[in-house]
């Protein structure tokens, strides 16, 4: 299937092909051709898309305008576009490393993100500064963000308990019922609430810029874990309510089409599709390809693999790169897979891997620590300045929705240029936050 993907009627042709390798073809061309339509109707059915973005946008496109057509068939009414996740997990990694790395002006701060880029990835800093990867900024949040959750436990408990260090605190042995009431307090005091407004409000010398930039990270990092974790646990409900705070988040730093397009699903989902159809999506928007707890995965990450084994692996060299020869090899993929892992068990080689072992981070976050000891980030200390103040993308981007309900249209230079801020009608975020709860 040679078609090209960036056009909108490349995207309807890829529909019809993969429908018709299914067996699933125009009844009306079939009849007039054999008399007779052996294709089964899905007049009264639906077909799930799943894909990123521009593939939303163009099929959307090619249903507003084939809308006057005279069959269901020429309408495309039986597509259901399902925005898939793993692209919406990297456009909120995108939007943490604009909103944390890309200012120039952050660099220049102490406590910023990318002084621990120095020491977690010192060969890697000029990558980080122009345009890193969705794996980069991934495993960047995992290891600052464990720097960060050590940092509050170890000012809690020197606090509370009267602990010098970690260690000390862990040899404690304290109850489940004890370790549960620190950690509440831990997020009530170390991450940014509803109240956080009002503490910026105050006068310079009654405020903390470097606690509030803290509290900031902790609360972006901790939204980006909670997705993560929820997806990986097949939890809708959960991924549903995270999408929420997130659209706040991609709205304020300039990701109007993706705020834009996740509102949208939320909205369709919980008001306007019929509860079967609202059952089947919820059950198909993640997948778990090897059947083991916390590996569910989005259905785009698996498109993404197939495309690894297709395009990369397996895509020939020399004059044997080539489309044609791509989709010559694409059915024999797995094939190959299959040769493999026979070959594998047969010489009992099944014990070595192609993934990388974990590193051992100990002596790094060490490294980081001393840091954080050193300047107290996590402790409140009034008049104390800062280079860079991090934005409040969750208040900024609630407003922005605000205005935009209101029938406001914006225009942000940063981001997305010469994306329009859409209004949209109907039901706000506030609602389907309720119907989720």
């Amino acid at each position: 299937m040679d078609v090209n993907n960036s056009t909108v009627s490349g995207n309807i042709q890829a529909i019809v092909d993969l429908l018709k390798q299914g067996g699933v073809e125009d009844p009306a061309v079939l009849s007039e051709e054999n008399g007779t339509a052996d294709s089964p109707d899905i007049s009264e059915y639906v077909i799930l898309v799943h894909g990123d973005l521009g593939t939303g946008e163009r099929l959307q496109t090619a249903q507003l305008h084939w809308s006057i057509e005279s069959t269901s068939w020429n309408c495309l009414q039986h597509v259901v576009f399902i925005p898939g996740l793993f692209h919406l997990k990297m456009a909120c990694a995108d939007a943490l490393w604009r909103c944390f790395i890309y200012p120039s002006v952050a660099h220049d701060d102490e406590m910023s993100l990318m002084h621990d880029v120095v020491q977690l990835c010192p060969k890697e800093t000029g990558i980080y500064m122009t345009k890193p990867g969705f794996c980069h900024i991934h495993q960047l949040v995992s290891h600052a963000s464990i720097c960060q959750h050590l940092g509050c436990w170890r000012v809690l408990a020197s606090q509370k308990n009267g602990f010098d260090n970690l260690e000390d605190f862990a040899c404690s042995k304290l109850t489940l019922e004890d370790l549960e009431a620190l950690a509440k307090e831990v997020i009530r005091t170390y991450v940014a609430t509803g109240q956080f407004c009002h503490m910026r409000r105050k006068q310079d010398m009654e405020c903390d810029s470097q606690f509030e930039n803290v509290l900031l990270l902790n609360k972006y990092f901790l939204l980006y874990e909670e997705l993560s974790y929820a997806m990986n646990s097949s939890d809708i409900s959960w991924v549903e309510a995270s999408i929420v705070s997130w659209i706040l988040i991609l709205k304020a730093v300039g990701k109007h089409k993706y705020a834009t397009q996740m509102t949208n699903f939320l909205y369709n989902v919980h008001f306007v599709y019929p509860s079967g159809l609202r059952h089947v999506i919820c059950y198909h928007i993640l997948v778990n390809p090897t059947g083991r707890p916390m590996k569910w995965r989005a259905v785009d990450w698996c498109v993404k693999l197939n495309n690894l084994f297709t395009k990369v692996k397996n895509r020939g060299k020399g004059s044997n790169h080539s489309v044609e020869r791509i989709i010559l090899e694409s059915p024999l993929v797995q094939v190959y897979r299959n040769l493999q892992g026979l070959v594998q068990q047969n010489f009992s080689h099944m014990h070595p891997t192609t993934s990388h072992v974990a590193p051992d981070m100990r002596k790094t976050f060490a490294k980081i620590q001393e840091r954080l000891v050193l300047n107290s980030p996590h402790v409140v200390c009034l008049g104390r300045k800062t280079c860079h103040q991090v934005e409040d993308l969750y208040d900024k981007g609630q407003e922005m929705m605000e205005k935009a309900t209101q029938g406001e249209v914006l225009v942000e230079n940063e981001g997305d240029t010469g994306d329009i801020f859409e209004e949209f009608e109907g039901s706000t975020l506030d609602d389907i936050m309720v119907e989720l709860l």
